[in-house]
């Protein structure tokens, strides 16, 4: 379906050596498998740390032109400094930065904001605002999405705040927030499903019938988004790639056999080329 990019969030777990790519698969192998599976990903890695520029670089080589990422924001920016910019100082300059190699193939930044991030303290509002306009003023909007964790966000005036500012508002699947489908960017939109995990929530295997149900809601969502990025962050034992491609299916978008995939590649071999998984 036109518009809709379906991925996951990250491709490099040693809990899909097996389920997803075949045993004894090199990580360094894992992306050049993925990318003949699925067209995005979301990058999770920048998260947790800002990549090094190499590190970047190879992932531009490794993809084709019509591939796409989208970047999490580096949470000593969100989840250490809660945006307060006398406390993230010039990271997010340096963040921006490093990613000018990739950036044609960024179709979203995620600024993911952490539970502890309340509307209703007002200099969490205050922090959230001038975040927005410090992007606005340096960055394209219409690549910021917004993804919250407190209810106090889910509101009309959030909504139409972001409307006004054209950035995206992540729609989420998981257990702390309603599953809103706002459209705040008509030109993106975003879903993430997290999963229901009674311990952890990316421990979790959607079933058959969540996935139908939300065929639905997806199709309505693409008539008021030119674009939906749509990532499965449920990634404990390769649950997001089977949930991601039978999402496609209910789509009828195509994709390859996960399991001829499987049996064409060779890792022993090192067998990498595009040529090998037709």
């Amino acid at each position: 379906m036109v518009g809709i990019r379906i991925g996951t969030s990250g491709w490099s777990y040693d809990d899909w050596l097996g389920p997803v790519y075949p045993k004894g698969l090199k990580k360094s192998k894992m992306l050049e498998f993925y990318i003949h599976l699925f067209k995005t990903c979301e990058l999770n890695t920048s998260f947790y740390h800002i990549p090094r520029m190499h590190v970047i670089a190879s992932w531009t080589r490794k993809v084709p032109d019509d591939f796409t990422f989208s970047v999490k924001i580096f949470k000593g920016i969100t989840h250490d400094a809660k945006l307060d910019p006398r406390k993230y100082g010039t990271l997010l300059e340096q963040y921006m930065n490093r990613f000018k190699p990739l950036d044609s193939k960024i179709t979203a930044y995620l600024l993911q904001l952490p539970p502890s991030f309340s509307k209703d303290r007002g200099e969490h509002f205050r922090y959230f605002r001038a975040f927005l306009k410090k992007w606005i003023q340096k960055y394209p909007p219409e690549k910021l999405v917004v993804e919250f964790r407190h209810l106090s966000w889910m509101d009309d005036e959030i909504f139409q705040f972001l409307k006004e500012e054209g950035i995206a508002y992540c729609i989420v699947v998981e257990p702390l927030l309603p599953p809103v489908l706002e459209i705040t960017n008509p030109n993106l939109s975003y879903i993430r499903f997290h999963g229901f995990g009674e311990s952890i929530w990316f421990d979790y295997l959607f079933e058959h019938e969540e996935i139908r149900e939300w065929t639905e809601k997806v199709k309505e969502v693409a008539k008021k988004a030119a674009n939906v990025n749509i990532y499965f962050n449920n990634h404990f034992s390769g649950y997001a790639v089977q949930n991601a491609l039978e999402l496609m299916d209910f789509l009828d978008i195509p994709h390859p056999s996960l399991q001829r995939l499987r049996s064409q590649h060779n890792p022993q071999k090192g067998q990498s080329r595009l040529d090998t998984f037709l």
